[in-house]
């Protein structure tokens, strides 16, 4: 197994490498710990509540110099693109992006929706936990805080939320995107206006579901038809067939 397919530090300065990527944005930066790193010229970080840690900044910055001019807006997702996104990215220009904020499949959902006139023909969104692996992880939620106030059975610190529930969603909605999702670090879904496969007809499997039906779907849902749901494939199909990930 590639190691670049486990953890989203790990795939987004590679996607953004192999895609010769020249703009990034990122939604739910906290400490930076993974926007810096990745090596694209114009880069944008939106947050409500920044904790990045001045050395960290000024020692990547100083690592690849274009961090020094990176544009950070402080604001919800949604302040964002009401206020100031039009003045930042150009319609059709944008060739990657990370969604990473609030763990809701609500509002997660408007930020990929949001984010998608924005992005290239060849643009890629990375969405971080739509494959929570127990109920605790998944938990409905606003916040980590609350969830660690409730405590559901077997929480154990990790927590995706119900982010899992957009895959369905989008992909019943927008069934001219391609999207799949790589099974290691929560779940790690891709979005693209263009195919992302080579063969069609064998990874991307057609589904339309209601909204409300959607919504009334519990973590058992999707344990029990996970696969299909998300479009989940394994690592060796995804190596041998995505053309991010071969030559």
């Amino acid at each position: 197994m590639q190691d670049f397919l486990t953890h989203r530090r790990k795939l987004i300065p590679y996607i953004a490498k192999k895609t010769k990527a020249k703009s990034y944005l990122e939604i739910g930066v906290r400490g930076g710990k993974t926007f810096y790193p990745v090596k694209v010229r114009k880069k944008i970080a939106v947050d409500p509540e920044f904790r990045i840690k001045d050395d960290y900044k000024r020692s990547q910055s100083f690592r690849y110099w274009p961090n020094f001019f990176a544009k950070l807006f402080e604001c919800t997702s949604d302040d964002f693109y009401k206020n100031h996104a039009k003045n930042v990215i150009a319609a059709g220009s944008l060739d990657l992006a990370f969604i990473d904020g609030l763990h809701t499949a609500e509002q997660t959902y408007i930020d990929v929706v949001n984010t998608m006139p924005y992005m290239a023909d060849n643009g890629i969104i990375i969405v971080h936990d739509v494959s929570p692996k127990s109920a605790a992880a998944a938990y409905p939620a606003t916040s980590i805080d609350e969830v660690k106030k409730i405590k559901p059975k077997g929480f154990n610190g990790m927590w995706s939320g119900d982010v899992w529930k957009i895959m369905p969603k989008l992909r019943s909605e927008f069934s001219h995107y391609d999207m799949f999702v790589i099974d290691h670090d929560s779940g790690i879904g891709l979005i693209c206006k263009q195919p992302l496969f080579k063969n069609q007809d064998k990874y991307k499997n057609t589904i339309d579901y209601d909204n409300e039906i959607i919504n009334a779907w519990s973590y058992e849902d999707l344990d029990a038809n996970r696969k299909d749901l998300l479009n989940l494939h394994s690592d060796e199909d995804i190596l041998a067939d995505c053309w991010l990930f071969n030559n």
